[in-house]
């Protein structure tokens, strides 16, 4: 899956003027940061997603965005910690392998989509950066960068919802950077 820079779902007709992106999973991240204890922040990330993406470069806007990411993959650097994210009493990873994020609009710098946890769909909004379309040194292919942040309330997709209120922020931070290759 790392290796591969598959497309999310069908191939969709790309709109006018719109190039559609694979993603370098190397030069590429999808985090989150709750707080412990309600005092300490706990960073942790998923090693196994994938993102396409189309993108106009004329209007510089997300015409596509959709990832997903492996809730089996989650990384806390703490193997105790991360199975017990993955159990039924947060993420509950056997029964909900995946997570899925679907853009539905941009409006200036902020990406409206569905974010899917727990087979919860949930409408997010996130902060998007890019930068300008540069072409590798060593490749030549042209590569552009995406960050994406925002936060979610856990409670709404029911991650940790038992007696977990004075242990883990219902508060989550989202942060990603993607570095994506124009196909």
């Amino acid at each position: 899956m790392k290796k591969a820079l598959v497309a999310f779902g069908l191939a969709s007709l790309l709109s006018l003027g719109a190039v559609e992106f694979g993603i370098d999973t190397a030069h590429s991240q999808v985090g989150f940061r709750a707080k412990h204890l309600l005092i300490t922040n706990i960073n942790g990330n998923f090693k196994e997603f994938s993102v396409v993406v189309d993108y106009d470069l004329k209007a510089k806007k997300f015409k596509r965005f959709e990832g997903k990411f492996l809730i089996t993959s989650i990384n806390t650097e703490n193997e105790k910690r991360d199975t017990h994210l993955k159990s039924a009493d947060f993420f509950d990873a056997s029964k909900y392998p995946q997570g899925y994020f679907k853009m539905e609009k941009q409006e200036g710098n902020k990406l409206y989509g569905m974010l899917t946890l727990r087979g919860i769909s949930k409408e997010v909004v996130f902060e998007v950066k890019t930068s300008e379309v540069i072409i590798h040194p060593r490749n030549k292919k042209e590569v552009m960068a995406v960050e994406l942040s925002g936060e979610i309330n856990r409670k709404d997709f029911k991650v940790g919802e038992s007696t977990l209120d004075a242990v883990v922020s219902d508060k989550i931070k989202i942060n990603a950077d993607f570095e994506l290759i124009k196909q």
